[in-house]
């Protein structure tokens, strides 16, 4: 008895004759569990909504409502509030958590995708299973197989358990979905194996979840459920939950920093407000006012409308990979492909075709490439009919390397049932893993022909045609060395068929008359596609759980092993190094064979530690954990597993790798979009700061309301994101490195935002002049001492000062709404726009439309401008202050009032914001020239900062 046999029937005792008792059963389920897949414990949808409280903004959010409550509620009570400002004070905090809630369910929704993975693996399991229990045959369902049953297997079974065999009768197994190979195994119950003997290479033990496709055989079962090869993978999908995509983590670290900024300035304005700004004489006032001005600071810090820019931004994204074949699971996925710098793909089906393919015949001393030649085409003929390939539907159903030779004939013209009848089987010698070799007889007019296909070096020594023999030898190994399975195929007649038909009467004599090269031979698509890998920066890796020279030949063909440095380890050298090792030296291989899981995964985070965003193709469960693990898994939307569509974020619907490279692009389209929108929007927050600030340094007055900077942040920018975010990636997008940060917003851009910010501030602040200061004949010193001097008022001076404030202050909503519009305009392209088809830019102008529309609703429909304290009918009824009277009552001296068209301060605040798109894009040109780029590069500053 095999030693690998009577250890596991020892460990299980196990009768092999009567197999396990009805007792026995019950006992070892107690003990072992049902033969299923423990499934992830999944959080509810209400639990996946309250952890979304968890993130810093919106805790921010959720506090300075709170205040906005608390001083609502205070300022209720006092009898000088008009009925709209008690409204105004309440709708403010309420519109500020609505936001949050709508930001919180958001993400709940992005959380509660299905998972499934699990499902899929427990699926993969047949539902009826044959034992022999109790000394009797019987059929079962799988999930009740226990260790230590007898199981029978036959070709179409799926198997329900990991098992060593007891007999074999020429059984060959297919394990693509453990080892991501097609090749048939064959089975060998002789065969003994040790610890360090890979899974693929197990000959005498079958795996849960894979297909046998010929002969039957007699299993022990050794393992189930969780404990089984495909429950291991799935335990490293539990254990591996992926965690956050880059884009992800990247908006946690700048919501945090955005939450200290915010509260910084939060603590900073109320403590100056109060010590500074107002009279300490008037506590209440004093503390209410800080704590709105406060508010209404953190506001402008926080980008509000940026998670839901940035979703509509990355759907769009979506959208157009859809179009490119490529379905996005989940949506940081698509900016995650922009950043990708590795991707690390399995071969078969991936990179290869996952069909056994006929590439090359050697026949009368030739080789041939192409295979319409009559000698060629009677060669293959032969292999034909030596072979037990069946035709359902014209599906080919067999051993992978069998159905490529009727493939290879089918497509060559020689029409299969013809061939049979004219060839009449009647007899055959099986295949078996000792001699690897078949036989078969077949009726002829003249006798009968016998057809022997196998392995080659045991056809030359039953072959008679010796001199040819070392020819074909030589042939042999020029094939093997280019990775391909070589069949050989010999024949010889026979008047008569031996009454005893084996393979010492029917297998001798015979003569060798061809070579069939087979492989799964690469796409061809894919070697355009990752040159363009190449030229854009992107490392292409192949990981596989095939042979090391069939990877490494393979890996040479697609140009992945393009010199001399890049190197195939495979998994049993893995294995010897420990992760620091692999980490050090991962970027001398290119090629990773045989290897498992685990090793994929080990791969894969060694490259992310080495500061590289990594993709994973695949289609096999084996695939399932390292796609998970990637920062983006993508599956084959045909060949692949429901495993590994579960455990990927995105699948290619056509399985072509091209289609990642499409996606890359797209992707990379997407992440520039997202800097744009990004831009764009902290360039409004940037004045808005500015402004707020100055303001209440300066004027002791706040420019803003909360409810004004919410409206600007997540009404008037929103459209403009909107339309950078359809912006169509760069022709040039592929032909740069991988520009990947670990901060969104990296030093370049930040001094962008700046210096756009405080250009958009000075806009705001001459707006605000231009407002306030028609009521003090634009006298600057008198602003100052007017509004400084507002909380002393009463009666008409404090009216017309109130008056003031809301002129200035619209000047400022005016001024900073139509900028932000205008903004659009400005980050679309680093080229200047008028470079671009209306096509390209029509999006920009349609958000331009909306944004004023939307500038224009608050601005002038009744009521509405009262809740938003924009009042355009103050212009209407200006009193000039010549002069300040300081008593115990500030009084002003007042001269005539007069009336100013308000019209005219919207297109003054046009004017601005088109002056300043102007000089950007002047800007652009200059930039773009080529005097000035000679001046840029040689000037160490200027390549520093341009």
């Amino acid at each position: 008895m095999n030693k690998n046999l009577s250890e596991a029937q020892s460990k299980l005792t196990s009768d092999f004759e009567k197999g396990l008792t009805s007792q026995e059963v019950a006992k070892r389920i107690k003990t072992f569990g049902y033969n299923k897949l423990k499934e992830k414990k999944q959080h509810t949808f209400f639990m996946k909504f309250i952890n979304q409280f968890y993130d810093p903004l919106l805790l921010l959010l959720i506090v300075a409502a709170i205040i906005s409550y608390v001083v609502a509620g205070l300022n209720s009570r006092k009898q000088h509030f008009e009925p709209i400002e008690v409204i105004v004070e309440w709708v403010e905090p309420s519109v500020i958590l609505l936001i949050v809630f709508i930001n919180a369910l958001f993400g709940a929704i992005q959380e509660a995708k299905a998972e499934k993975a699990m499902e899929a693996l427990n699926k993969m399991t047949t539902p009826i299973t044959k034992v022999i229990r109790d000394g009797n045959f019987d059929q079962i369902s799988s999930i009740e197989v226990v260790p230590g049953d007898i199981v029978i297997i036959e070709a179409g079974d799926t198997i329900p358990a990991d098992g060593i065999i007891i007999e074999n009768n020429s059984l060959k197994v297919i394990e693509s979905v453990l080892t991501g190979e097609s090749i048939a195994i064959e089975k060998n119950e002789d065969f003994v194996y040790d610890d360090k003997t890979p899974i693929g290479d197990r000959l005498n033990y079958v795996y849960s979840g894979t297909s046998v496709i010929n002969g039957r055989a007699t299993i022990l079962v050794t393992n189930t459920g969780m404990n089984t090869e495909i429950g291991k993978i799935a335990s490293l999908l539990n254990e591996n939950d992926g965690g956050l995509s880059p884009l992800e983590k990247r908006i946690s670290s700048l919501g945090k920093k955005l939450t200290y900024i915010a509260m910084f300035f939060l603590v900073l304005v109320f403590i100056l407000y109060v010590t500074y700004v107002n009279d300490p004489s008037l506590i209440s006032e004093t503390w209410s006012n800080g704590f709105k001005v406060a508010v209404s600071i953190a506001i402008s810090v926080i980008p509000e409308g940026l998670l839901a820019i940035l979703t509509v931004i990355l759907a769009l994204g979506v959208k157009r990979m859809a179009k490119q074949n490529a379905l996005i699971k989940k949506l940081s996925s698509v900016e995650t492909l922009g950043s990708a710098s590795v991707i690390c793909s399995d071969k078969t089906g991936t990179l290869t075709q996952n069909k056994m393919t006929i590439v090359e015949v050697f026949t009368n001393k030739k080789s041939f490439k192409e295979f319409d030649s009559k000698e060629v085409k009677q060669l293959i003929e032969y292999g034909m009919l030596c072979n037990d390939t069946k035709i359902d539907e014209n599906e080919l159903i067999g051993d992978p390397t069998e159905t490529s030779i009727v493939k290879a004939g089918i497509d060559n013209g020689i029409e299969v049932n013809s061939l049979l009848k004219k060839y009449p089987r009647v007899e055959e010698l099986p295949f078996d893993s000792d001699r690897k070799l078949m036989s078969t007889i077949h009726k002829v007019s003249d006798g009968y022909l016998v057809v022997t296909k196998g392995a080659v070096d045991n056809l030359f020594s039953i072959c008679k045609n010796k001199e040819s023999i070392k020819e074909y030898e030589k042939q042999n190994e020029i094939m093997s060395n280019k990775a391909l399975r070589v069949l050989g195929i010999a024949i010889k007649k026979i008047k008569s068929i031996p009454k005893d038909v084996t393979f010492k009467t029917i297998e001798k004599d015979l003569q060798l008359i061809g070579l069939l090269g087979i492989i799964d031979p690469p796409r061809e698509e894919v070697k355009l596609s990752i040159q363009e890998c190449l030229k854009a920066g992107i490392r292409p890796i192949m990981i596989t759980g095939d042979h090391a020279n069939t990877a490494s030949a393979i890996a040479k063909e697609l140009n992945i092993l393009y010199s001399d440095e890049q190197k195939t380890i495979t998994g049993s050298e893995l294995e010897k190094m420990s992760d620091e090792e692999l980490q050090q030296h991962i970027k001398e291989y290119s090629v990773y064979a045989r290897v498992s899981p685990q090793d994929k995964i080990r791969v894969v985070k060694a490259w992310q530690k080495n500061g590289d965003i990594v993709a994973m193709t695949g289609d096999g469960v084996n695939d399932a954990p390292a796609l998970q693990a990637a920062d983006i898994g993508c599956a084959m939307g045909i060949t692949g597993t429901e495993v590994s569509k579960g455990a990927a974020d995105m699948i290619l619907v056509d399985d072509n790798f091209s289609t990642i490279v499409e996606a890359v692009k797209e992707g990379r389209g997407v992440l520039d979009n997202i800097k744009r929108m990004m831009l764009t929007l902290f360039t409004t927050n940037v004045s808005e700061l500015f402004t707020l600030l100055f303001g209440m340094l300066i004027f002791r007055f706040n420019p803003f309301s909360a409810l004004q900077i919410l409206w600007i942040n997540l009404v008037t920018e929103s459209f403009p994101g909107i339309a950078l975010g359809m912006k169509k990636a760069e022709r040039d997008v592929m032909s740069f490195k991988p520009n990947y940060s670990n901060n969104l917003l990296d030093k370049k851009m930040v001094l962008k935002v700046l210096s756009q910010g405080l250009l958009t501030f000075a806009l705001c602040t001459v707006g605000f002049f231009l407002g306030a200061g028609m009521f003090v004949n634009f006298n600057f010193s008198l602003i100052v001492q007017s509004l400084q001097a507002f909380h002393k008022t009463t009666g008409t001076s404090r009216e017309i000062l109130l008056n003031m404030q809301m002129a200035g202050s619209t000047m400022v909503f005016i001024t900073l709404s139509i900028s932000q519009a205008f903004n659009a305009f400005n980050m679309f392209s680093k080229h200047n726009i008028c470079t671009y088809k209306w096509d390209d830019i029509k999006y920009v102008f349609y958000a331009f439309g909306i944004s004023t529309f939307f500038i224009l609703l608050v601005l002038l429909v009744p009521k509405m401008n009262e809740v938003f304290n924009l009042n355009p009918y103050v212009f209407s009824d200006v009193k000039i202050i010549t002069q300040i009277t300081t008593s115990e009552n500030i009084t002003t001296v007042v001269q005539s009032s007069t009336s100013i068209n308000y019209s005219y301060f919207i297109i003054i605040a046009f004017v601005f914001a088109f002056v300043q798109t102007i000089i950007i894009e002047l800007l652009k040109i200059i930039n773009n020239s080529n005097w000035y780029r000679k001046i840029v590069n040689k000037s160490n500053f200027l390549k520093k900062w341009n």
